[in-house]
């Protein structure tokens, strides 16, 4: 219906009429609570004079005639209120209309959302600030020397005509074009005006990619900007289609296609010229237009240099030429970390030509492992050469800086990175490939895998690879740009062709499932074994297992080859009489025992006791561990306790088996011996909302999550559980230390406790991992469970499960009732009930194995729940219990089908150029993440959510996406079910971290759960943190100066016992009376103890300072409280990454504390997983510990000492621990 408004004020602006409506139509009784706020359309009638904006009147057009009576009922009347903007001496009347509503209008309303007019009106002004492009008159890329001069290297660009730079606000990028050449269309042939084409170059800069500008020459003819980078550029060629095609309706008008490089003689420096830019304009005007519009981009401020450019010629083909001919000279683990170096654009190739002589006496007067690591750390330094503070202040030059790493690399240094005697680990080498650049990085320690420690004497031979784009994100491309052709190129060929990598020749091997999901491979290098076998890809294939009933299957192939690359721990290696295999409990066409075999007790036990021995773990399984994921040659899945088997018994199943192989080595992938908290999530909440569970209920468990993180920031026992369940600063052993203050009676500053404890960085390295649980909170922790088996003994009745949990220091708890059962899910069929049987009867087998932790399912019935589950299996998928009644839906949806996907099939044995095509086209049709927002964004818009239609269609493309890594049949996208709304239409969740969506996107407030549950967490300190973080100057490292006063407070220290700030400590006044109990906490430390203290912090942070420049997600190193906390502050684009890096980081830091946490306990001797424990001092290993405290403390302003202290504390309160028990 139509509604006629007169009385409006002339001041007042369509906006205003609409923003006041909207609070009107928005609030009772208008709003019903459905899925959307009311859409509605104001327009205001014209001022056929051009004196005012309008002439006072206008027409209000409703959705429905139902609302527009009701609010007639209460506007028209003689006591109406008055509209928030209505300030007018008359208010604002509303009548019917006598005009029928025009019908375009009711059908736009009632198909779209309602969107604030003001974000209209900024996205129109906006646009108009970028509608002009600005001529150039030159574009050249260069370097910026230590100088601060820019050397122009490539100016191939700089005599070209008609070039531009253009604001494509849209997508936040600059796009400098030049025009190359007019060619003839082939499908015409003919020279006129309409039946050419044009190319063009494409320079894309995204805005966030500026770190730098400045003017060079304001006031001479032919200014120019300089402009540095954080990445690389997108370098692309435009071919815009003749105009009579387009007329023709021929095919788009323009497409871009993405290159390496943009002319034959930029190939070479390309890799690395492209951090720095100049633009030339040809006078002051067009200088001005681009500042004017910079500023409102928000680029970087632009800062005047009196410098002019200078053509240097640091990447002549002779300078390349030579430091690269130098560099394969070396021993290959030298050469990568010099070739590293150079590509690592912190130096040019004359700084590293400057340094040979220093390097090659290096090479003559240390071993070659130590040259490396002496290199390495070079590196890592040199990437905070530009932080004040990252060098010593008495470092000027490259030499100084490289003579001051070598003599942190100390015996200590080499024996905290020493991997020989841990076979599950290995120091990788890391190529990250992007589109113009080869970075490498490493060695540092990976899990390994079969392959691996098969050759320990050649680990140096393999290479993990990874394809990312500049930012080493995974590959994204704008609308029009054909980047599928370029990974088909820069990826497939390179899997076909190999690299070279610092003088050597590297081909492609295989890769992991895992690492697929990141886009990394495995490559590899010939060599020959101990019995002088030559040893390469293609040996190392053919080694794997016979897979000859899967050549005509790439995917398939590929699949089963990565089996071999999984990342596991060795644990035993059985005879083959020792193996049996039985056949899996079918029925129904649904295999009940999918992935899982029998194990007996006594095995397990020893496999459980070759795990614990890993190096400097000292992890105890507190439960003798009923199951276990694994590899073992050809087979894969889990191990399940059977208690009826006796001896060393393993049995399995058809179903585990996917190939045949000579290996008989045990690898453990996971160990299930303890809970993990379930945590809801967007796809759940809006599945369980969708079957019936309100809103409310999710607002309040994430209220309730919420006030766990402020309460994490006061209290430390509160910390402690808050840490313990997000799995934050584990690497530290953080919760268990938080605990045992508690215990002694040190608070925090908001305690009431005997030791109140102000430490600054303590407090923020708490409100880091806070905002970390904050940004990704929309959901709650419940009761957790991971590791499912089956009953093969038939004891549960149909969807009959038994459950038992058992925590450390908690007696075990059966779960008994009807709990919710889910998996990683997208239909509102993968939420089932189930019903727990409870404390198991005495003639149940639960009896003899309790299986806790673990979901045991039955194996009777039609079907088998888990393949209800999202299709899933019991070959280590991880299935979520809940037990909170008000997480219950009212209904339960069928479950769905999901039949096996259609496996590519080649016709013809398959070669290992098929397997890398096949991975390049993974690349390119990795979509899961698309289909899955997708379906949020449908169900988010549908009044029938999860059970759209499309809703479903999308979950079944979700599972076919799960298995393309295996099919190798790849999702159609073009034929996915869309939105409702158009696409440039989005609810408010969908915003990223990093808010760079299109300028023309408009937003709606979602009326669903998860929008309720997204406007109601304010993530404004961590944005301020991230914010700061992204700030920072520097990253300080040891100093020569604060080294020197190190050794001189050591010394006192020997003489007259603990320093004055050691014992004005809050903490060291706690633990001296406990430590009493064990060593004398008055007598002067030993000098030896000393000495060797001081090394381990010295080693221990200058490899921190490696990890904190390695794994940050931006230019800018990581805080020491970010590695503490095992968390990243900045923001990123695609959180993924984030996760990625975060593991990374972990896994470094942890390796770097475990071995810290060994030399506290056995001294500098030895790292050996074999070494025996019972022969420790544990007192000598305490005052180890207590010394590693006392540095901490009088070293509390230098990098890395806050946390050295936190692995001494967790040494101390264990040792503590042992002795006690001990005696």
């Amino acid at each position: 219906m139509e509604i006629f408004m007169q009385n409006i004020p002339t001041t007042l602006t369509d906006v205003d009429i609409v923003r006041g409506l909207a609070q009107v139509l928005h609030a009772t009784p208008f709003d019903d609570g459905s899925s959307r706020f009311i859409n509605f359309k104001v327009f205001l009638h014209r001022d056929k004079r051009g004196r005012f904006n309008h002439s006072g009147r206008g027409a209000l057009t409703l959705p429905t005639a139902e609302i527009a009576t009701r609010f007639l009922s209460i506007y028209s009347s003689p006591f109406r209120p008055r509209l928030s903007c209505d300030t007018g001496p008359r208010p604002i009347t509303f009548t019917q209309s006598r005009n029928p509503p025009k019908e375009d209008v009711l059908a736009m309303i009632r198909s779209t959302p309602y969107i604030d007019p003001q974000r209209a009106q900024e996205q129109a002004e906006r646009a108009e600030k970028f509608k002009k492009s600005v001529p150039i008159s030159g574009l050249q890329f260069g370097w910026r020397c230590r100088d601060d001069v820019f050397s122009v290297e490539w100016d191939g660009l700089s005599s070209s005509s008609q070039q531009t730079l253009s604001f494509v606000d849209e997508t936040r990028q600059l796009h400098i074009n030049t025009p190359t050449h007019t060619a003839t269309s082939d499908d015409l042939g003919l020279l006129t005006g309409l039946l050419q084409s044009e190319e063009s170059l494409l320079v894309v800069l995204r805005y966030s990619r500026v770190e730098s500008m400045a003017c060079e020459g304001r006031n001479t003819p032919g200014p120019a900007i300089l402009m540095t980078l954080k990445y690389p550029p997108s370098f692309e060629r435009m071919v815009t289609s003749p105009e009579i095609l387009s007329i023709l309706g021929k095919g788009p008008t323009t497409k871009r296609y993405p290159v390496q490089f943009l002319l034959p003689d930029h190939e070479p420096v390309a890799p690395f010229t492209s951090l720095a830019l100049r633009m030339a304009f040809y006078n002051h005007g067009d200088l001005m237009q681009f500042e004017e519009m910079a500023r409102f981009a928000h680029l970087p401020p632009i800062y005047e240099i009196t410098s002019p450019s200078v053509h240097r010629s640091l990447f002549s083909k002779a300078n390349l030429d030579r430091v690269l001919n130098w560099i394969e000279e070396f021993e290959w683990t030298v050469a990568f970390q010099l070739q590293g170096i150079l590509n690592d654009l912190m130096v040019d190739p004359v700084e590293v030509w400057s340094l040979r002589q220093q390097i090659r006496l290096m090479r003559d007067t240390n071993p070659v492992d130590k040259l490396v690591e002496i290199l390495r750390l070079f590196k890592g330094r040199l990437r905070t050469w530009g932080w004040d503070g990252g060098i010593d202040q008495g470092t000027t030059t490259l030499a100084d800086c490289l003579r001051e790493t070598a003599a942190d690399v100390t015996a200590t240094h080499m024996l905290l990175r020493d991997q020989k005697k841990n076979a599950g680990f290995f120091n990788c080498h890391h190529v990250t490939l992007t589109p113009t650049r080869m970075i490498l990085d490493g060695p540092y320690p990976d899990q390994s895998n079969r392959i691996i420690r098969q050759y320990p004497n050649h680990q140096h031979c393999f290479l993990r690879v990874n394809f990312t784009d500049e930012e080493q994100l995974h590959y994204r491309w704008d609308r029009g740009v054909d980047g599928a052709t370029f990974v088909r190129d820069r990826v497939g060929n390179t899997l076909k062709r190999g690299i070279r990598v610092a003088g050597r020749d590297f081909h492609f091997l295989a890769y992991s499932s895992s690492a697929l999901k990141e886009h990394a491979v495995w490559f590899c290098t010939p060599f020959q074994d101990e019995n002088g076998v030559q040893v390469n890809a293609n040996t190392i294939r053919s080694g794997i297992g016979d897979l000859r009933h899967l050549e005509f299957y790439p995917a398939r192939y590929g699949a089963r080859m990565s089996q071999a690359f999984t990342a596991t721990e060795p644990s035993l290696t059985l005879t083959i009489d020792e193996i049996a295999t039985m056949p899996d409990i079918e029925r129904n066409g649904s295999c009940f025992t999918d992935g899982v075999g029998d194990i007996s007790r006594e095995l397990a036990n020893k496999i459980s006791k070759s795990l614990q021995k890993r190096p400097g773990s000292r992890k105890r399984f507190y439960i003798k561990p009923s199951a276990f994921q694994f590899r073992m040659g050809g087979f894969k899945g889990m191990l399940a306790v059977n208690y009826k088997l006796k001896g060393m018994d393993i049995r399995l199943r058809k179903s585990q088996s996917k190939f045949e192989s000579l290996s008989q080595d045990i690898e453990i992938a996971q160990t299930f011996y303890r809970p993990k908290p379930v945590f809801l999530n967007r796809y759940l909440i809006m599945i369980l909302e969708t079957l019936g569970v309100p809103a409310h209920v999710f607002i309040k468990l994430q209220d309730e999550a919420v006030l766990d993180v402020e309460n994490a920031t006061k209290s430390f026992l509160e910390c402690a559980k808050f840490l313990e369940t997000h799995g934050i600063g584990t690497s530290f052993r953080l919760p268990s230390v938080f605990i045992n203050l508690q215990k002694l009676g040190v608070g925090l500053e908001a305690e009431d406790c005997n030791f109140p404890l102000d430490d600054v960085f303590l407090n923020r390295a708490i409100q880091f991992a806070a905002n970390h649980v904050l940004r990704v909170m929309k959901h709650k922790a419940r009761i957790p469970i991971k590791g499912c088996v089956a009953d093969v003994h038939g004891y549960l009745g149909p969807n009959e499960v038994f459950i038992c949990i058992r925590k450390q220091d908690e007696p075990p708890f059966c779960v008994k009732g009807k709990p919710s059962n889910t998996h990683v899910t997208l239909n509102p069929g993968d939420v089932r009930f189930v019903h727990a049987i409870g404390l198991p009867p005495e003639n149940s087998p639960f009896v003899h194995e309790r299986f806790y932790n673990c979901l045991v399912f039955s194996t009777q019935g039609d079907r088998s729940v888990p393949s209800m589950l999202a299709g899933g299996d019991l070959d280590g998928d991880e299935y979520n219990i809940i037990l909170n009644p008000e997480l219950f839906p009212s209904e339960c949806h069928p479950p769905a089908e999901y039949p096996p996907a259609t496996v590519k099939n080649l016709n013809r044995p398959c070669t290992i150029d098929d397997i890398a095509d096949w991975v390049a086209e993974f690349i390119n049709s990795d979509i899961l993440g698309l289909i899955a927002d997708q379906f949020l964004i449908l169900a988010d818009q549908s009044d029938k959510m999860c059970r759209d239609p499309g809703c479903i269609e999308l979950a079944q493309l979700a599972s076919a996406a799960v298995d393309f890594s295996k099919s190798g049949t790849p999702v159609d996208w073009q034929t996915a079910p869309k939105p409702l709304y158009s696409p440039n239409v989005k609810p408010d969740w969908s915003a990223g971290e990093v808010d760079n969506r299109s300028s023309k996107l408009q937003i709606y407030p979602s009326r669903r759960a998860i929008g309720q549950l997204y406007r109601q967490i304010d993530l404004t300190d961590a944005d301020r943190l991230a914010a700061r973080q992204a700030r920072r100057e520097h990253v300080p490292r040891p100093n020569r100066r604060a080294e020197s006063g190190l050794s001189r407070a050591m010394e006192r220290m020997a003489i007259s016992g603990p320093t004055q700030a050691v014992l004005e400590n809050p903490i060291t006044l706690a633990l001296r009376r406990p430590l009493r109990r064990h060593i004398d906490v008055d007598a002067a430390l030993p000098a030896s103890i000393t000495t060797a203290t001081t090394g381990r912090f010295n080693a221990y942070a200058s490899e921190l300072q490696y990890i904190c420049a390695t794994w940050t997600l931006t230019t800018t190193p990581l805080t020491e409280e970010e590695v503490l906390m095992g968390t990243i502050a900045n923001k990123t684009s695609q959180p993924r990454k984030r996760q990625s890096q975060m593991a990374h980081l972990r896994t470094q830091s942890d390796e770097l504390v475990k071995r810290i946490r060994i030399v506290l306990r056995t001294g500098d001797n030895q790292i050996d997983p074999e070494s025996p424990e019972q022969d420790e001092d544990l007192e000598e290993s305490l005052l180890r510990s207590w010394a590693a405290w006392q540095v901490a403390v009088m070293q509390k302003e230098r990098f890395g000492a806050k946390s050295f202290g936190m692995i001494a504390l967790a040494a101390i309160f264990q040792i503590m621990k042992e002795i006690d028990e001990r005696d």
